[in-house]
């Protein structure tokens, strides 16, 4: 049971968090979010995602009153309180109280814990995606704004698909909602976006880890190279890596999950786990000293 949250700095009883409703997230959707999971006690990737988090930040013009040691310590403080193995922690900078409902004040930060969330795809079928032109308002940054892909939910379901991908203009893939987006050409060739995208965390683990097996690629991606392509994946913080067998009315290579993504999948599985048992090892010195 997660009995406790962290609202700017403090724990809280879980049940008593809480903004007020002069919030400019509330009033205005302007905060920015991070979610990480952790695992053993330990959060994953926590150096990478607390870069992502302050990066947003200063993109927006916005400050987070901690600094990354401080945070960190944080976030581990609220992992032991709730005594929990498992799970996931969502990170939030608010706009704060405004004074006129649009002039951003003291932010207000917040770290939620949740239970590990459940998957809700399988990964061995993999899945269908509908295009959609789109491209997010200041991609690099990752606000709480998700209303296009909230919005077309109804749409998805009515067509049979599982999410969407984002298209510029009608002509270059991007991302989706939730997800960095990748291609396999030739049988090995790893080609993902490199622009104007959400710069993903377990993206660039699997960059990393592509990189020891294939020849790997960050540039622009136009539509057209769907046809070309053998398979295609989603990388993200819960999905990890999730093949892509269609889209829109058209099958990726044989419209099957491939063997690239099967082979990142298991890479990825041991990278964790080499992770946390380095988180371990660390934890265990700390202890001993």
């Amino acid at each position: 049971m997660i009995n406790y949250s962290n609202i700017n700095g403090h724990l809280v009883a879980a049940g008593e968090a809480s903004l007020k409703v002069s919030d400019l997230s509330v009033l205005r959707g302007f905060a920015i979010f991070d979610f990480f999971l952790f695992r053993k006690g330990h959060p994953l990737f926590l150096n990478d995602y607390l870069d992502r988090f302050y990066r947003s930040a200063q993109l927006l013009h916005m400050e987070v009153p901690f600094s990354k040691t401080d945070f960190a310590r944080q976030i581990i403080q609220l992992i032991e309180r709730n005594g929990q193995e498992e799970g996931g922690i969502r990170l939030l900078l608010t706009g704060g109280y405004s004074p006129d409902g649009y002039s951003p004040a003291e932010p207000n930060v917040l770290i939620l814990q949740y239970p590990l969330p459940a998957k809700t795809w399988q990964s061995s079928q993999g899945i269908k995606l509908m295009t959609h032109t789109f491209l997010r308002e200041i991609p690099e940054v990752k606000t709480t704004n998700y209303v296009t892909g909230i919005s077309l939910l109804p749409e998805l379901k009515r067509c049979g698909f599982d999410d969407l991908l984002f298209v510029e203009n009608g002509e270059w893939i991007r991302e989706s909602v939730r997800s960095n987006f990748f291609l396999v050409f030739d049988g090995q060739r790893v080609v993902t976006p490199g622009n104007k995208v959400l710069l993903g965390v377990t993206r660039k683990q699997i960059l990393h880890l592509a990189g020891k097996r294939y020849p790997v690629e960050e540039r622009d991606v136009h539509i057209s190279e769907l046809k070309e392509a053998h398979e295609a994946f989603f990388t993200s913080t819960i999905k990890g890596v999730l093949p892509v067998v269609q889209i829109d009315d058209q099958l990726i290579g044989d419209g099957k999950p491939g063997l690239v993504s099967a082979q990142l999948y298991q890479d990825f599985i041991s990278h964790v786990e080499a992770y946390l048992e380095e988180q371990s090892r660390k934890a265990r010195q700390l202890m001993e000293a």
